[in-house]
């Protein structure tokens, strides 16, 4: 309903108040625990320690690219 394709705990309340004003907003984020228990498994530690690790390198290689050209 919103035009979400993830919904957090972060995120959309401030995206929503930012549209609101007409502030200019982007948000980077990292899916740690992808739905999970939806499929019956669970999900360890290792596995969202390891998810973290590789979207943070992900995102810390976005940031290094884009900043710059702010």
């Amino acid at each position: 309903q919103d035009g979400c394709e993830l919904v957090g705990m972060t995120g959309m309340p401030e995206a929503a108040l930012a549209r609101e004003l007409g502030i200019a907003y982007a948000h980077c984020a990292v899916v740690s625990n992808w739905a999970a228990g939806v499929h019956g498994e669970t999900v360890s530690m290792t596995e969202i320690e390891e998810t973290l690790k590789a979207g943070m390198g992900r995102i810390m290689q976005l940031l290094t690219q884009v900043v710059p050209l702010l």
